[in-house]
Formats: structure tokens, C-alpha cells, sequence
């Protein structure tokens, strides 16, 4: 039998178009369209995540900013009801010192104007105005009435003469008290200044502001 040209000829891929189901390509295609939908999703998930934390710490920054101010605004109307209640105690004036007959060889302690409440002990803290001048002559070597600023002493601490440790111990606020005080109860044989010399007994007048209890009281 004579096959013609264009008969039928051995089976090829040449020209061929190869057909695939409907149902596989259009699970390919879902599939795909799930993996970028979740990945999607995750990644406004950790946006989400990142945005929280960013919105945290801008909280905590604030907070602590607030916490600061607070702080700050406290202290602040702390000093300033410190500097009224220091304005509401205006100075007293100044006393004249009256000086003893003889020269004190002993602390001796006299209340010119009695005050009230607690007396003071050691470990509390007395604040006073003073003016103190030689007993021989009266010549004035200090006082705080002029600065316009009391003095605190903290009894027991040995911050001030002996003199002054013992001769305040049960003062009251308002009291008005005179010491008298020997040398060895004052500086001794040490001068102090252009005016206290060695040997020299000092009379103070003192005006007791306030008695404030230590720790213990």
C-alpha cells in the first residue's frame, strides 16, 4: 500500500499542546492565594505587635516625664509653703543685754519671758535668735536678729558651746532666756574673732522659736 506524504506518521511531541484538568489548576492557584493570605496576615501581625510596643514605651515615657513633673512640682510648693511660714515669723527685735554683777564662774540660766509646750532635751533641735557680748564689757561679737535668719542646734550634737548645750536644755518655744556662761563652758583660753579673747565669759540672750523632738522623742 503507497502511505502518502501527509499520511499518518510515527507518534511526536512536535506541535503538540498538552491539556491538564480544570480542578488541578484551579487548586494551584487557591493554594498559592492561601500562602499569600497568611503571609499577609503575618505580617500585620507583627506590625500590629510592633505598634503596641512602640505605643508602650511612648506610655512609659510619659509616665515617668509625668512621675518627674509631680516630683518636681511637690518639692516645689514644699519650699514655697517653707518660705511663707518663714515670712509669717517675722524677726524679733533685738534685746538689750543686761550684764550680771560679777563675772559668771558657773552656766547660770535666767527666763526673761517664759514660753509654753514641749521642753526641749538632747537629740532635739532648738531654733533660736541670739545676741552675745562679752560679760566684762558688754562689747557685742554676734547675733542673728540683724541677718534676719534663726539658728538651729540640735542639742547633744556639740555643734555649739557647752554653754549653750546645757543652758538650753527645757527651753519652750517663746521663751526669752539669759545665759551667763563661764569660760570653760564657752572658748576657753582660745580667742574667737577681733573681740572674744582667751579667758573671756560671754552672756547671750536668747529668743527660742521653736523646739522640734529628735528622732527618739
Amino acid at each position: 500500500m503507497t502511505v502518502s506524504a501527509g499520511g499518518p506518521g510515527p507518534a511526536t511531541d512536535r506541535g503538540v499542546h498538552r491539556r491538564y484538568p480544570r480542578s488541578l489548576v484551579g487548586t494551584e492557584k487557591r493554594e498559592r492565594q492561601k500562602a499569600n493570605r497568611r503571609q499577609r496576615l503575618e505580617e500585620q501581625a507583627r506590625d500590629r505587635r510592633a505598634g503596641a510596643t512602640r505605643r508602650n514605651v511612648r506610655r512609659i515615657g510619659i509616665g515617668a516625664i509625668a512621675a518627674i513633673g509631680v516630683a518636681v512640682l511637690i518639692a516645689w510648693l514644699g519650699l514655697a509653703f517653707d518660705s511663707e511660714e518663714t515670712e509669717a515669723s517675722p524677726t524679733p527685735p533685738k534685746p538689750d543685754v543686761e550684764l550680771p554683777d560679777s563675772i559668771p564662774t558657773s552656766l547660770v540660766v535666767t527666763d526673761i519671758v517664759e514660753g509654753d509646750g514641749a521642753e526641749a532635751q538632747v537629740g532635739d533641735t532648738v531654733v533660736v535668735h541670739y545676741v552675745g557680748v562679752r560679760t566684762e564689757d558688754g562689747t557685742e561679737f554676734d547675733n542673728s536678729y540683724d541677718r534676719g535668719q534663726p539658728f538651729p542646734v540640735v542639742l547633744g550634737s556639740g555643734s555649739v558651746i557647752q554653754g549653750w548645750e546645757q543652758g538650753l536644755i527645757g527651753a519652750q518655744a517663746g521663751d526669752q532666756r539669759q545665759l551667763d556662761i563661764p569660760a570653760e563652758l564657752a572658748y576657753g583660753d582660745t580667742p574667737r574673732g577681733d573681740v572674744i579673747q582667751a579667758g573671756d565669759a560671754l552672756t547671750f540672750v536668747i529668743d527660742v522659736v521653736a523646739v522640734t523632738p529628735g528622732a527618739g522623742g
